[in-house]
This record gives structure tokens, sequence and C-alpha cells, in this order.
């Protein structure tokens, strides 16, 4: 319990300390106070009583006539308070032992002067029992009080809503701050868990998390921002690095070229032109890699079977059996140099492993669309569908076949210009064998905004 405390957000965590020790220390009293209420409201009522009781005593002791008696008692019942003159007698009678004698006349009898004489005694009137308190005047007078009952509970009594209102007095407050609090702390932390989601290494602003609020959430954006611009820096760095070490190289490899071609050995010749071509290609696409070029290219309306078409072509042009299965016509919103590149390697990667080829194109129902590049190859170990996505990753021993083994690059690239447009890829296996480059872009106009998505698994789509 404790733990999934800790791990909960911190705009609870916040409100629950800064309200919780208020409500339970309101709570406290708020019950305690309920428990001792009747108590408390049972004394007062006997007071109060008792009170009336002995200062109709007094005026009745000190009264010299009959008539001011009488009309003593007459405002006397005005009051609520009943009473009449009775027998001292009434005192000295046994007191009556099947009568229900209840706690709070008790008290009123309690709260008398010692001096008073009294008694609870059973007297009828109107047919009625009631339960009367003989208090003796003089030598041969007393009277009989019935005690007007207490009051019913109110629905909300005065002392309710004092406890209502202390205990908003107490808790809006905490409320407030702690409000205030989880706004000032998690709200930025939240912004900056969004800013690092939709963040690139590579792109974007130099310092993109705000370096306002207060002064730990200043210190936190600014070390965020300067970390951002330490890691671009380094990529920077190594991109420029390797963008030399590339450019330099073709001048060696030109040279080389020029001096195989020149031998008189053909067995000679041709494998130095292999291998020369080989570290051609792997300078080619270093470059191709490393370039901005993806990045600057604007997206514009293009037909994609116009586009899967000529990829296809290029390559039955030149012997391999590629074909193209889809619509007609679409028009997609997307960077068409970029898109064709990236086809073009998924083809390019499966003919140095199979046979047959198709790249297949599919319009799904919400608007989105579906890219699959299939071959009849050995297809890939399922650890492995993901670590070939990654630069300079080679995985030619899963997939043995010819001399053509590549950089380590081409499904990079693959997976940067998918991510761009906003889609994703995954790489299936099919039954009972070949591989499956399966593409799945958004609807028109999602690409040129938020993150990159992430790269998923499983088995959706493609026929496998």
């Amino acid at each position: 319990m404790f733990a999934r405390f800790q791990a909960g957000s911190i705009r609870r965590q916040i409100a629950a300390l800064a309200v919780g020790p208020v409500v339970c220390l309101v709570m406290l009293g708020v019950i305690s106070e309920l428990l001792l209420r009747d108590d408390l409201e049972s004394v007062s009522y006997a007071r109060t009583t008792a009170l009336k009781i002995e200062t109709v005593v007094d005026q009745v002791r000190a009264s010299t006539s009959a008539e001011q008696r009488a009309a003593i008692l007459d405002a006397t019942s005005g009051t609520g308070l009943r009473v009449e003159q009775v027998s001292a007698a009434e005192l000295l009678k046994q007191a009556d032992t099947d009568i229900s004698f209840e706690d709070v006349r008790h008290l009123v009898q309690n709260n008398l002067p010692a001096s008073f004489a009294t008694a609870f005694r059973a007297k009828t009137s109107a047919g009625k029992l009631h339960d009367v308190l003989v208090v003796g005047v003089g030598d041969d007078r007393a009277l009989a009080f019935l005690p007007a009952p207490p009051p019913p509970d109110a629905w909300i009594s005065d002392q309710q809503v004092s406890i209502v209102l202390q205990l908003m007095g107490l808790v809006l407050p905490v409320i407030l701050l702690s409000l205030y609090a989880a706004r000032v702390i998690a709200a930025p932390l939240l912004k900056f868990a969004q800013a690092a989601e939709t963040l690139k290494p590579d792109d974007g602003p130099d310092r993109p998390f705000n370096e306002g609020g207060v002064a730990e959430i200043r210190t936190l954006a600014k070390s965020l921002n300067d970390m951002r611009s330490r890691v671009r820096s380094m990529i920077d760095d190594r991109t420029r690095m390797l963008r030399a070490i590339s450019h330099d190289l073709r001048t060696p490899l030109t040279r080389l070229r020029l001096r195989a071609e020149r031998s008189t050995q053909p067995e000679l010749k041709a494998a130095l032109l292999n291998d020369i071509s080989a570290l051609s290609d792997m300078v080619n696409d270093t470059l191709s890699y490393l370039s901005k070029e993806m990045a600057a290219e604007k997206p514009v309306n293009a037909d994609l079977p116009s586009l899967l078409t000529t990829v296809c072509s290029d390559f039955s042009d030149v012997g391999f059996n590629v074909r193209y299965v889809g619509p007609e016509r679409f028009a997609y919103r997307c960077k068409p140099r970029s898109l064709a590149r990236a086809i073009t390697n998924l083809v390019e990667n499966s003919t140095k492993f199979a046979h047959e080829i198709s790249v297949e194109l599919s319009i799904l129902g919400n608007g989105s669309l579906r890219i699959c590049v299939i071959d009849d190859g050995p297809g890939l170990p399922v650890s492995l569908r993901t670590r070939v996505l990654e630069p300079f990753f080679k995985a030619d021993t899963a997939r043995t076949s010819t001399d053509r083994g590549g950089f380590g690059l081409g499904l990079s690239i693959v997976d940067d210009i998918v991510r761009a447009h906003g889609g994703t890829i995954e790489l299936l296996n099919r039954a009972p064998q070949g591989l499956a480059a399966q593409m799945d872009f958004p609807t028109e106009g999602h690409a040129a905004s938020g993150a990159a998505p992430k790269r998923t698994t499983g088995h959706v789509g493609c026929a496998v």
C-alpha cells in the first residue's frame, strides 16, 4: 500500500499529506463532540429547569397572599413549566416503585439547592400519569412541578453548523494550498515528460524545456536543456567525423578502382573491383544515413501506386522478379523521394535472399494505409526482428545467401523514413517461409506533427 502511494503521482501525494492530517484531526474533534453532545445538552436543560423551579419557589415563599401565589403559578405555566400547589403531605409519602424516572428529572433534582425538600411522585392529570417533582414551600404547602420535555433534536443544530464551518475553515485553505503546490510542481514535470517524448535527438529547438517557475523547476529545466545541448553536440561531432571519413575514403577508392581496371589478371581484377564496389556502397550508405536530405524534403501529394510501380519496374528491368499488388490510383501526402528510398532498400534487401518479391498496398478503413514488401526467403529469427533496424547491425548469418552483404544501414534508413512519416514498421515471418516487412502509415496529415512512434512487434496484417 505504501509502495503504491510512493509510486503514485506527486500531485496526489502533496494533496494527501496536506489534507490528510487536518481531516483526521477535525474528524476526531467531531466524533468527540458528538459523543459528549447528548450529555451536555441534558445537563444544560436540567440546570435551566432547576433555575426556573428555584425562582418560582422563592417567589411563592416571598408572597403574602393567595392572589399573589396564584398569579405566580399562572405566569409560570406560561413558560412551559407546569406547576400546581399541593399538600405538604406529598413530601412524606413513600415513593412509587412503578414509576420510571428519567435521568434528566434526577438531574433537575440534583441541581436544586440542598435546602429544598423534594420528592418524585406520580400524579394523575386528565387521566394521564406523570412523573412530577414535589418541592416544599412552607409548613403545609408544596408545589408539584411537571417540567417541559427536552426539545426534540433538530435536523441540524447550531453546534453541527459550527462544526461544519470549522471543518471548512481548516480544510479549504489546505486544499487550496495543495492544489497550488501540485500546479506549481507537478504541472511543469508533466510538461517536461511530454516535451521529452516528442523530442528528437538531432532535430527540434535547442532548449525545449521551459526554464520558468520555482527555483527547483528552473534548475531542473536548465540541467535538461544543458544535457540536450551536450547530446546534440555529441551527435553532431559523430556525424561530422563519419561524414569526413566517408568523403575521404572516396578518393583512395577511386584510385584503387583505376588501378584494378588496369590489371591484366582477370580473376584478380574481378575480385578487386567487387571489393571496391562493396566499399563504395558502404560509403554511400553511410553518407545517405548521415545526410539531412530526408528532413529537408517537403511533404507533397503523391500517387502511391505510381511510386511503388516505378520502384518495382526498376528492379524488374535488371532481371529480378518484383511485382506490385494494389490499387491503381491513391493520393497520399508524403515525402515521395524518401518513401521511394525506403521501399527500394527493402526490395534490394529481399533480392539478396529471395527469388520472388511483391510490394502490396492496402487502404485501411480508417483512411490509413499499409505497405508490405513480401519475399519467399528464409525469414528472420524473432530475436533479430527489432535489432536489424538498428544502425550498423548485420543479420546475414540468419539469412545465408550470396556475398552481397550490406553495411547494416539499409533497414535503419527505412525505419527512420517510416517513423518520420508517423508510421511503424515490423518484420513478420511467413509460412512456410519468407519475410514480410509491414509498414503502417497514419491518416493523411498525421505525419506532419507529433513524436515519432515507437517500434512495435506482433502479427497484424500482411499474410504470414
